[in-house]
C-alpha cells in the first residue's frame, strides 16, 4: 500500500504537532494502521496550496487543512470528519464512526466546541500566534481579527478578559469531564472507542503546544487527572504519541 499524503501546518517549536484538525486525521490514520506521509504547508499559504492541488473547500467556502490525497484510490478529501468517513468506507477495519452515528459525531463536536472552545477562543488564538513561524504571523493575525471581528490584536485577550477566558475554559472542561463520567466507560460512548474521543484529544494536542507548563499541568489535573488519562488512553489506542506533556517539557 502506498502512503496516504496528509497536509498539515508547521510551527516554530521543534518536532511539535499542534494543529488540532490535522491531528484528528493523524490519530485516525494511525488507529487504522494506514501508512502516511506529511506535506507541510505554512499557514499563510494554505488556501493557495489547497486550491493548487485541487482540494475542495470546506464549510463557508474556506480552504483548510487537513486534506488527504490517497494514491491508492485517487481520492482527495478535505475536512477531518469527511476524512474519517472516507477512511471507514475505504478501509473498513477498525471503524472510527460506529454505524448510524455520523450525525451524533458531528453534533458532539459542535457541542464540545461551544462548551469549551467558544468562551476562550480569543485567548487560545493569542497563544497560537506565539508559535507561528515568522512568515505566517501576519496572515494569522489578519485571519483571526476577521474571524473574531476585532480591529486590534491587543483587544483579543487583554489581561482581565484573558483571566475570565481561562476560567471559562476550565469550567467548560469540567462540564465535558462530567459527560465522560456518565458514559459508563473510559470513552464518551462507554466501552466503544470512536472519532468523538479523537476529536477531544486533538484539541488537547493544540492546547499542550500553546499553553505554558503551569497551564498544561492545571488542565491535566482537572477532574482528578482524567484529561491526562484520556490523552494517554487515546494515544495507546492509536499507537501514537501526540501532545504528551513529556515532549513539551523536553522543549522548555
Amino acid at each position: 500500500m502506498q502512503p496516504i499524503i496528509l497536509y498539515d501546518i508547521p510551527c516554530k517549536l521543534p518536532k511539535t504537532i499542534w494543529a488540532p484538525n490535522p491531528s484528528k486525521t493523524r490519530f485516525c490514520l494511525s488507529y487504522k494502521g494506514l501508512p502516511y506521509e506529511v506535506v507541510w504547508v505554512e499557514f499563510y499559504d494554505v488556501a493557495a496550496a489547497m486550491k493548487g492541488i485541487g482540494a475542495s473547500p470546506t464549510a463557508g467556502g474556506r480552504y483548510t487543512v487537513p486534506v488527504i490525497k490517497d494514491p491508492n484510490t485517487g481520492a482527495m478529501v478535505s475536512d477531518s470528519h469527511a476524512i474519517a468517513k472516507y477512511l471507514d468506507r475505504t478501509y473498513p477495519d477498525k471503524p472510527l464512526i460506529p454505524h448510524g452515528t455520523h450525525i451524533l459525531m458531528e453534533t458532539f463536536e459542535t457541542l464540545f466546541i461551544n462548551t469549551v472552545m467558544t468562551p476562550s477562543f480569543k485567548l487560545l488564538a493569542v497563544r497560537t500566534l506565539e508559535i507561528q513561524n515568522d512568515v505566517s504571523r501576519g496572515s494569522f493575525i489578519e485571519s483571526r481579527l476577521k474571524m473574531f471581528r476585532e480591529t486590534q490584536w491587543e483587544d483579543m485577550a487583554p489581561e482581565g478578559k484573558a483571566q475570565q477566558m481561562w476560567a471559562a475554559f476550565k469550567k467548560g472542561l469540567g462540564v465535558v469531564g462530567g459527560w465522560y463520567q456518565k458514559s459508563g466507560g473510559k470513552w464518551i460512548m462507554g466501552d466503544t472507542f470512536s472519532f468523538a474521543d479523537i476529536v477531544v484529544v486533538s484539541w488537547m494536542v493544540w492546547w499542550n503546544a500553546i499553553l505554558n507548563e503551569q497551564e498544561r499541568l492545571e488542565v491535566h489535573a482537572l477532574n482528578g487527572g482524567s484529561w491526562a488519562r484520556l490523552l494517554a488512553d487515546v494515544n495507546a489506542e492509536c499507537n501514537t504519541d501526540l501532545g504528551s506533556l513529556r515532549k513539551h517539557r523536553h522543549l522548555l
